[in-house]
């Protein structure tokens, strides 16, 4: 008895396209800026908080509304004993960027359900996740330097938990921009 080969059903690039097409039929500007954007978790998200806090402020070349997308997989060099996987390091990182600005929303994930060796496929950042963690008495700058982005999002609820999805096409970030 032979074993049946996996089926690709899809790609990083389709299922980017795919969340492209749908912003659009929503009236959301949407850009694709790779699907495969590799680098440590923290640099990367700090250099997306970044240009979203420009576009959010600026308003010029890209319009808002409007969605980034990237995927590809970001590393972690852990240095610090916390929990949490490459997508929450990520959108710690960016949160600590984007601080809390207006209009800007974000999420990360691994597309198969799990981010690093947690429960959780990444997570959500929001306006109001900062507040969360301020109100909550949690520093986001010791959670990022002690690898421990899953706590912090634990704290503010803004875990993304999927459960196992049995498929994988990279990792998954969409910022929107309103």
């Amino acid at each position: 008895m032979t074993t049946p080969s996996p089926v690709v059903l899809t790609t990083a690039e389709k299922s980017l396209e795919a969340a492209k097409a749908f912003a659009l039929s929503k009236n959301i500007g949407s850009e694709i800026f790779s699907d495969c954007i590799e680098g440590e978790a923290q640099e990367v998200g700090a250099v997306f908080g970044a240009m979203a806090k420009w576009i959010s402020k600026k308003n010029t070349v890209l319009k808002k509304p409007v969605v980034l997308l990237s995927g590809g997989e970001t590393t972690v060099t852990v240095k610090g004993n916390g929990r949490g996987g490459r997508n929450t390091e990520f959108l710690l990182s960016f949160a600590n960027v984007a601080n809390g600005a207006n209009g800007i929303y974000a999420i990360a994930a691994d597309t198969d359900g799990i981010d690093g060796s947690e429960d959780n496929a990444g997570a959500t950042y929001s306006p109001e996740t900062i507040r969360k963690g301020i109100d909550a008495g949690v520093d986001l700058a010791s959670h990022l330097n002690a690898n421990d982005a899953y706590s912090y999002f634990s704290v503010t609820g803004d875990l993304l938990v999927t459960g196992p999805t049995r498929t994988n096409v990279n990792d998954f970030r969409a910022i929107l921009i309103i």
